[in-house]
């Protein structure tokens, strides 16, 4: 049974209060070391610190699973998956897996294209999976001297809703505002519209 654009509108607003229930009543912030340890403070250098603060929202909402309503959850074997998590979600996902994409980022740093997915990666994935309900999620975070704190609101959206992405030649990734619009459309046509636009940058695409 194909789901609705009411369904992966319902989906979206549910991870979005899943994410937001974590980080400001689970772990709104953690201390990545002890304070004898930097005595001038982290130094504000996201890429450093994202795949911590990635492991720490994967691994706790993980562990949070049942209070989310979360079941089957799983990591992906390959670490060039366009995902970092799937799982169901009970009443919601109709029995299917939701796959999630991570994405955090400096609260201080100003609107801009971000990388959302690599093109090749995204279209192999659709390929071998179908119509999957694959999701980015935006989570911003604060340094504090030697603590993160995650910062709200939380931002969700459905890859082939993106509207206005832009394919980058140099690294052959997708790239969006974290802020984009929705867009409703299908898959196909999703698939269609990121297929030319990788060929048009001159990418080798099928």
């Amino acid at each position: 049974m194909r789901i609705t654009n009411q369904q992966i509108k319902k989906i979206g607003q549910e991870l979005k209060k899943i994410f937001t229930i974590f980080i400001t009543k689970k772990i709104p912030l953690f201390e990545v070391l002890k304070k004898e340890y930097l005595p001038e403070g982290l130094k504000p250098h996201t890429r450093s610190i994202c795949w911590l603060a990635e492991q720490v929202i994967l691994q706790n909402v993980k562990k949070f699973s049942s209070e989310f309503n979360l079941s089957d959850f799983e990591y992906p074997k390959s670490d060039i998956s366009p995902y970092d998590a799937k799982f169901k979600i009970k009443n919601v996902s109709l029995g299917k897996d939701i796959f999630v994409n991570i994405k955090v980022t400096d609260s201080t740093k100003p609107v801009r294209k971000n990388d959302i997915a690599s093109v090749k990666t995204l279209l192999n994935f659709y390929k071998h999976n179908g119509e999957p309900l694959i999701y980015f999620v935006v989570i911003r975070l604060k340094f504090e001297k030697n603590v993160i704190r995650f910062i709200e609101p939380v931002i969700v959206r459905y890859y082939p809703w993106v509207k206005d992405f832009v394919v980058n030649p140099r690294n052959e990734h997708i790239q969006s505002i974290y802020e984009v619009e929705n867009e409703e459309r299908s898959v196909d046509e999703f698939l269609k519209i990121l297929r030319k636009k990788a060929k048009d940058k001159g990418l080798n695409v099928s």
